[in-house]
């Protein structure tokens, strides 16, 4: 593989030539209290929704990590304070509440886009993030499950969860990684998760930085690729699909993130005889860097024994 065919699948993908000139945009970051506010927002929301099972505040437990709202009927809250994000789940039961047989796609689709609405995603897609952050549907998911009897007899499937992804976009540019924003839904549209995981903003720009071409963006990645893989070139026909996007990139709910700055990110999948490695790599697309892009498989992974858990 080189670089000139990661970089056409840019435009296989449908985003098209990246910008000369994206901006650099400042993040919030949030003190304990101002976490706190916004956990409390969120719950308030669901119980205007009916997503909570009522009014009791329920019990609230903090670590240095996140935060979680244990509530009524099984139901609990997570806040996640390097990031300020946010993820509820209802006690529902993995296969209670399920659609009724035959249920359409476009029935779920507006089930999910009904549900989102009431909860008001668009909003904190672009609460203070930026003048151009807006919130577009990305993909419908479903759940499925089957049963089998003693004697090998599988029942038909039967539809449990409906999920819809949308991803926060600033001036037209998608904000890479996981879904922002995540609706699940039961039978008859009855939330049974949800998960916003847009980083609040200030909407203040940093700077307006120059892009690089992805040609350039391409060599660096596949470069990071040969590193992780102990070759200088890789090997030919390993390669069994790639993907390259542009677009800012979020570290996801665990890290803390000062800036949202433009960057390359791929999706290489590699196959040798019987063994298939599925690779994410992303890099800046700008030449300065703004961002630490942590490169996961650089090191070996810290093991520990039973004794050591146990401490």
């Amino acid at each position: 593989m080189d670089i000139h065919t990661l970089a056409a699948s840019l435009h296989d993908a449908g985003a098209g030539k990246p910008p000369s000139h994206a901006d650099v945009l400042l993040l919030q970051p949030l003190s304990r209290e101002q976490l706190l506010a916004r956990a409390r927002r969120f719950i308030g929301l669901l119980r205007e929704q009916d997503g909570c099972p009522n009014r009791d505040a329920g019990s609230w437990k903090q670590t240095d990590a996140h935060t979680v709202i244990h509530l009524p009927g099984g139901a609990r809250a997570v806040l996640y304070h390097a990031s300020g994000a946010l993820r509820y789940v209802s006690g529902l039961a993995p296969a209670a509440a399920p659609f009724s047989r035959g249920t359409e796609q476009d029935t779920l689709l507006r089930l999910v886009q009904e549900r989102a609405l009431k909860l008001q995603l668009a909003d904190w897609a672009g609460h203070g993030t930026h003048a151009g952050a807006e919130l577009r549907f990305e993909h419908l998911f479903r759940t499925l499950g089957r049963g089998t009897d003693r004697a090998g007899k599988q029942s038909d499937a039967t539809l449990f969860r409906a999920i819809g992804a949308y991803r926060q976009f600033i001036d037209g540019i998608p904000v890479l990684g996981a879904a922002s924003c995540a609706v699940q839904v039961a039978g008859e549209g009855q939330l049974d998760t949800l998960a916003i995981l847009t980083r609040p903003g200030d909407g203040e720009v940093l700077e307006r930085a120059a892009v690089i071409a992805p040609e350039a963006g391409a060599r660096q990645i596949l470069a990071q690729l040969a590193a992780l893989l102990g070759q200088r070139d890789l090997p030919r026909g390993a390669v069994e699909s790639s993907v390259l996007q542009f677009g800012y990139l979020d570290l996801g709910k665990r890290k803390p993130q000062r800036v949202l700055a433009p960057a390359y990110v791929a999706k290489i999948v590699l196959r040798h005889r019987h063994v298939r490695q599925a690779y994410v790599l992303a890099t800046a697309a700008t030449e300065r860097p703004y961002l630490d892009i942590p490169v996961y498989g650089s090191a070996a992974p810290v093991t520990r024994g039973r004794t050591d858990v146990g401490r």
